[in-house]
């Protein structure tokens, strides 16, 4: 894979590649110590002990099971929202091994330090304010009459079926994938064990224990990667022996803080720069279980402080432990004797770690899987129950009832997930994981402004944006030969005599095509087809987007709304769209300048790093300033 290509897994949300390899170390086996087995008895009842803690909690209606009560602060939903899409954590050191500090960027953080801030000012503020409980039931709010109440059913079936079970099985996947080798277990052992442990805890107390959970399986994976981290530095000489070692075999440019003009095109940036500016309508970022999180917050101030926290901790501190791992093992292995990288992380542990250490570390992969997966199965039974069973099904239905159904719902939805990700075989992933994201995500990405800028956006343009990014992903990731059989291709050859082979090439193979080019298509594509579907159907009616509007507040293009309301007295406080970006801008400058300070100190470039920490809290100082006068405003 080319190194610009990187930029591929930024779409691969919390599903870290982590298959089943041998090594060339040999295929001797790491048996668990009693020491490592106690540490792990004791994690798996830490969990259930803290779901229990708030199991009378969650039972007493359906917003405190999903919405915790809307009574998170704002640290917990730092910590729940970079829990929710780590993973384990392994691809940052495969990726990291392989392309230095270069790979990170063309990954993903070119991205998110555009998004972040943006997500943490101007959406945020706006999810809080609806007061709903799924991003399935926005569609009832912002659109309306028959199309609307059944899109929000398809949406919701579609949402939990597609976006959540797929991404629960592909994670689950990967847990198998990681510690299946350590226990000596089989993958769907693995599956059945730590699965019914993610499954208890989530029905136990649904969002309460999923978010605190989240946040002491977030620290476990942190402390237990830089504890080992920390070993290897000292196994491989030191960090001085270190940087001096890479810099030797990997070249000045692998440390370099900032990815070279050779690995990062402008167009390859111009994509990225794309991708951060709507990554807003991502079921991965500004929606989905992130937008769970919004909802959830206390209040508007502690929505956006839980972004600006999550912000810091996705971007910087989550890296510390694996770069020190990288690093370590830069130096202690050549490219060309890791015949797999993405097995290094897993390598490494088994060859290098002691007993209780050598637990810990199962133990945090565990974590951070099993983080994401509660995350992703709390929200997705979210839309099962809220937006079909309550709004159609039974809407006069108890707080009890709702309750007991959201924790069957949840149930059964998590042992699909687990059972399909117990039969996926992880060299079937790498095609699969990029359509499922592209399919779901880039087509609809315009949604992302169009539904909360403009006015005139209407429930037949937001159907088309969700719902035909799968065909239109389909197509582009897989070409026409997928969707024509060799004997249709034959017989229309022989009708027409043109050549039906290949007439849409498959994009996927990024051998052939960067990256940008599938992403290019879908995202044009996605605004031509949402565009033109809003103007030819009737507009919302005013009432309906007048409520909307007074309720969240929305920016952009409502003239006609805003005068309407303006004409009856009831125009709401306009939110001041200039300082909201200007904002942004600082919070943007503040990520990174973190992160490229963060770089070089972790290269070896003290005196730079010192400059640019230094630029870092200035920004960081403004953003947090202007922050401030958003929650005073906010809180009005």
């Amino acid at each position: 894979m080319r190194t610009e290509d990187w930029s591929v897994l930024f779409f691969c949300g919390s599903s870290e590649r982590e298959p089943h390899v041998t090594t060339n170390h040999g295929t001797k086996a790491v048996l668990m110590a009693t020491l490592d087995w106690l540490i792990l008895t004791i994690y798996c009842l830490g969990i259930l002990g803290l779901a229990l803690y708030f199991q009378a909690r969650a039972s007493k209606g359906l917003e405190e099971f999903f919405v915790a009560g809307r009574d998170l602060p704002w640290w917990v939903i730092g910590f729940a929202d970079v829990a929710g899409y780590t993973g384990g954590g392994q691809g940052f050191v495969m990726v990291l091994f392989l392309s230095g500090f270069a790979g990170l960027w063309l990954m993903a953080w070119v991205s998110w330090v555009i998004w972040m801030p943006l997500v943490a000012i101007i959406w945020a503020p706006m999810w809080r304010r609806l007061g709903v409980v799924t991003t399935g039931e926005f569609i009832e709010r912002r659109y309306a009459g028959r199309r609307a109440a059944a899109y929000r059913n398809i949406y919701a079936f579609y949402a939990c079926a597609v976006w959540g079970v797929t991404s629960i099985a592909y994670g689950a996947a990967w847990m198998a994938a990681t510690a299946s080798p350590v226990l000596g277990w089989k993958p769907l052992s693995v599956i059945l064990v730590f699965g019914s442990f993610t499954i208890l805890y989530s029905l136990m107390a649904g969002l309460f224990a999923v978010a605190y959970n989240d946040v002491l399986q977030f620290v476990i994976l942190i402390g237990g990667n830089l504890a080992f981290g920390l070993l290897l530095i000292s196994k491989a000489g030191g960090f001085s022996h270190v940087f001096t070692q890479i810099a030797a075999s990997r070249g000045p440019q692998f440390l370099a803080p900032l990815p070279s003009g050779s690995s990062l095109t402008g167009i390859t940036l111009l994509a990225l720069c794309v991708q951060g500016l709507f990554f807003a309508g991502s079921p991965f970022a500004g929606e989905g279980w992130t937008a769970q999180r919004f909802m959830a917050a206390r209040n508007e101030r502690h929505a956006i402080l839980g972004q600006m926290a999550n912000g810091v901790l996705a971007l910087a501190v989550r890296l510390v432990p694996f770069i020190v791992i990288a690093l370590a093992a830069a130096a202690l292995s050549p490219p060309k004797a890791v015949s797999v990288p993405a097995a290094l992380w897993g390598d490494l542990v088994k060859h290098y770690a002691p007993p209780g250490l050598f637990g810990l570390l199962l133990v945090s992969s565990l974590a951070g899987y099993m983080a994401a997966i509660s995350s992703i199965g709390n929200w997705a039974a979210s839309y099962v129950v809220n937006d079909v069973y309550k709004r159609s099904l039974r809407p006069n239905a108890t707080q009890k009832e709702f309750v007991l159904v959201s924790r069957v719902v949840t149930g059964l939805l998590l042992s699909v997930a687990f059972l399909w990700g117990g039969a996926i075989h992880p060299e079937q992933l790498d095609k699969w994981i990029l359509f499922i994201n592209s399919a779901l995500i880039v087509f609809s990405l315009p949604l992302a402004w169009l539904k909360w800028f403009w006015w005139r956006t209407n429930a037949v343009g937001d159907m088309i944006g969700v719902l035909g990014g799968f065909p239109a992903g389909y197509l582009v990731w897989f070409g026409s030969d997928a969707l024509l059989s060799d004997s249709l291709r034959r017989i229309l050859s022989g009708l027409t005599g043109w050549n039906w082979n290949g007439i849409v090439p498959a994009f996927s193979d990024l051998e052939r095509f960067p990256f940008w080019v599938g992403f290019a298509i879908l995202f044009v594509a996605g605004w031509i087809s949402i565009v033109v579907a809003t103007l030819l159907t009737k507009p919302e009616q005013l009432s309906v987007l007048e409520d909307f509007y007074c309720a969240a507040r929305p920016v952009g293009l409502w003239g006609p709304v805003r005068r309407s309301l303006a004409a009856r007295g009831l125009e709401p406080r306009k939110t001041e769209l200039g300082q909201d970006i200007a904002t942004s801008a600082w919070g943007i400058l503040f990520y990174f300048f973190l992160c490229v300070g963060l770089f070089s100190i972790m290269g070896g470039r003290s005196l730079s790093a010192c400059g640019e920490f230094t630029v870092a809290a200035v920004s960081g100082y403004f953003f947090a300033r202007k922050a401030m006068v958003r929650f005073s405003v906010s809180s009005r």
